[in-house]
């Protein structure tokens, strides 16, 4: 008797999150502050990934907006598949809900 691998479920990206070419700006003028610079990153789904740098180098904001928890000046934010740029708040809400986790570096 042959038993047959269950089949896989193919998922359109690896990619649990992904920037593409993101820039996040607060302020204007001489009160500007570039957070977020060309930023291009994937994290894979079912990995560990650390991310690690200076204090005021970008790490918080950066998760912040892959999360959808803050929004880019410039550039792309998906999870998985869903493009967070442009969602509006209930769309964010909703994502959050059901596709994002969360553990805060103050705990």
């Amino acid at each position: 008797m042959t038993i047959a691998a269950p089949a896989r479920i193919r998922q359109t990206t690896q990619a649990a999150a992904r920037a593409a070419d993101v820039w996040k700006v607060y302020g204007s003028g001489e009160a500007q502050v570039v957070a977020l610079r060309d930023v291009t990153v994937e994290l894979e789904r079912g990995r560990f990934t650390a991310i690690m740098g200076p204090s005021g180098s970008g790490k918080s904001t950066l998760m912040h907006c892959l999360a959808g928890l803050d929004s880019v000046t410039r550039g792309q934010v998906f999870v998985g598949d869903t493009q967070l740029t442009g969602l509006n708040d209930a769309g964010l809400t909703k994502l959050r809900r059901e596709k994002v986790g969360f553990i805060f570096q103050q705990f």
